[in-house]
């Protein structure tokens, strides 16, 4: 009876029901343990690679402009990053003639895409051929220094780290060193740059320390002389104008051979430092550096050189430009000023600070920011008690004293080379009225004797200097009423209108 059964069509029908209904259940049960993974045989991690690799290789151009030309590590340098990026542009920028050659040929197959260019003034070159960034046509630009080793990985964090922040640059140090974050100040008016640390080393105006810089290529654009020298000084000085800020990210490049390791090499880069750090200061007319460490340097003029401002004929030159005098002007003028006094002094002279110097005084304690020189009074009857007024010359200290071809009155020069100066200005007491002697000379009038008597001291430059006794009232006979607080208003046009 069985057979008979499971022969039966009926019974078939049954088995077949129960397979597909056990299939359903095992199917549903085991589901949820099953993992679907992407299938690795078909997109292999070097696959992976190389779609980054080309990917990172249209966004970015890499170059070169920190090296010594005759010594450097540029050539494995560049092969670093055709090894790892064999379609990336990289561009090596030369001041000049590269001499002796790099030890590559850009001829070379697996260096097409490496140009060198140099920025050497030529008669037969184009503007576009003495423009970087004519050669750049990838939205990013990575310009690392010499000995630099590139990082897959790394260049990767930097791409990610700037697409979060297209308004900023990206900084990230090469080998062990460790950039410090810096703060910069371009005080125009005052012919000052001064330099700050960060301590927070998230938003920088300048990196200082070997690293290399990922940037927009539109930021660079806006710039008159990106890639200038010293690099990268003066690219930061350019950003900081127009408040571009750098991050510094963690992680490194690696380093590659070391260079410039013998005393002659290091004495030879820190001059050449040093020459083109003075070619950019006397460009932009920074006379005075002030480093992070409080330390000042003066880059304006010395005793041995001429003035930083021509002749002056009406207005200075520095007025008209919007600026003060040069600080190391204003500097030697109060050398001067406490040379003169000294020495009036020290021979038995009654003499005071005038006009422009006594307003220094009393709205500044110094010098106007914008004097063009330093104005002291004497009694005429006391200039015979001089030695220097009366014989003119070099003294033993270099300031040269020359009575003016036009008129009773003197000039104390701080050199022979250094005209800037001080005026010595002769007053004649009669009838109790102080008179210029036999000279004429703009905001110079008479005033009352009883502002010379006494005397009082003020504060100025530094030391105390002989006053009248009551400025503001005398200030107000020279130059007007209100002569203090007009100053202060409209600073020089009291003075030139």
């Amino acid at each position: 009876m069985c057979c008979r059964l499971i022969r039966s069509r009926y019974f078939y029908k049954i088995y077949f029901l129960s397979i597909v209904i056990f299939t359903f259940i095992m199917c549903a049960y085991l589901y949820p343990k099953i993992h679907f993974y992407q299938v690795q045989v078909t997109v292999s991690p070097n696959a992976q690679q190389s779609r980054s690799s080309r990917h990172l290789s249209k966004l970015i151009t890499v170059v070169f402009r920190q090296f010594e030309e005759f010594e450097n590590d540029i050539a494995d340098s560049v092969q670093s990053f055709v090894s790892a990026f064999p379609n990336m542009p990289i561009i090596v920028l030369c001041q000049s003639l590269q001499y002796p050659p790099f030890q590559f040929s850009v001829t070379n197959e697996t260096l097409r895409n490496v140009k060198i260019i140099s920025l050497e003034f030529r008669l037969d070159a184009s503007p576009r051929d003495l423009n970087p960034l004519a050669y750049i046509f990838t939205e990013y630009v990575l310009i690392v220094p010499d000995s630099t080793r590139v990082s897959r990985r790394v260049l990767q964090q930097l791409a990610v780290a700037a697409s979060a922040f297209p308004s900023q640059a990206i900084a990230i140090a090469v080998s062990n060193s460790r950039p410090l974050c810096q703060q910069v100040k371009w005080n125009y008016v005052d012919w000052t740059l001064q330099y700050s640390k960060v301590p927070s080393k998230k938003l920088c105006d300048a990196v200082h320390g070997q690293h290399a810089l990922y940037i927009k290529t539109s930021l660079l654009q806006t710039l008159p002389q990106p890639f200038g020298m010293p690099f990268p000084e003066s690219l930061y000085l350019q950003t900081s104008v127009r408040n571009i800020k750098i991050q510094i990210m963690d992680g490194k490049f690696g380093s590659g051979r070391s260079v410039l390791k013998s005393p002659t090499a290091k004495q030879k880069t820190s001059r050449r430092l040093r020459d083109s750090r003075i070619a950019l200061y006397k460009e932009l007319g920074v006379k005075t550096v002030v480093r992070e460490d409080g330390k000042v340097q003066w880059f304006g003029c010395k005793r041995e050189t001429q003035r930083c401002f021509p002749s002056v004929q009406g207005t200075p030159s520095y007025i008209l430009s919007g600026r003060n005098t040069p600080p190391c002007c204003r500097k030697n003028i109060r050398r001067t000023v406490a040379h003169v006094l000294r020495t009036l002094l020290q021979a038995g002279a009654r003499c005071w600070l005038e006009t422009t110097s006594l307003l220094g005084a009393v709205v500044r304690g110094d010098l106007l920011p914008w004097a063009e020189y330093a104005e002291i009074g004497i009694h005429a009857s006391d200039v015979s008690l001089v030695s220097w007024l009366q014989r003119g010359g070099a003294d033993s200290e270099g300031y040269v004293w020359e009575r003016a071809t036009k008129g009773h009155y003197y000039r104390v020069a701080y050199s022979a080379s250094n005209r800037i100066y001080v005026l010595v200005l002769p007053f004649t007491a009669r009838n109790g009225t102080m008179w210029p002697a036999d000279w004429v000379m703009a905001h110079q009038k008479e005033f009352p004797e009883r502002h010379l008597h006494p005397l009082a001291q003020i504060q100025f430059g530094g030391r105390q200097a002989p006053a009248p006794n009551d400025a503001r009232a005398f200030l107000d006979l020279k130059l007007g009423n209100s002569a203090v607080e007009r100053c202060n208003r409209i600073g020089p046009k009291l003075i030139y209108p």
